[in-house]
């Protein structure tokens, strides 16, 4: 999910134990992000208006920044990241 502001579609995790492959593209302002092969975000960033949802989340008008992996208070493991720049 982009929090607070794009919920993720349900249904694409693997259970408990097993690991989850993400795939999160940022072209722009545009953003997607597949969950095991699924799609589970589209957004356009540029399409967030609601004035409270941009005063709660003011990284939302940035064009660069950093990456962030957040779990929900409990242990999680990455592996494997690749991050590369689109052309």
């Amino acid at each position: 999910s982009i929090y607070g502001v794009f919920a993720a579609k349900q249904g694409a995790l693997k259970p408990v134990g097993e690991w989850n492959e993400y795939e999160i593209v940022a072209a722009g302002r545009r953003i997607s992000v597949r969950l095991n092969g699924t799609l589970v975000v589209e957004a356009d960033l540029d399409t967030v208006k609601d004035p409270q949802v941009l005063r709660r989340h003011p990284g939302l008008a940035r064009t660069a920044g950093h990456i962030g992996l957040l779990g929900h208070k409990s242990h999680v493991e990455f592996r494997a990241l690749r991050v590369r720049e689109l052309p």
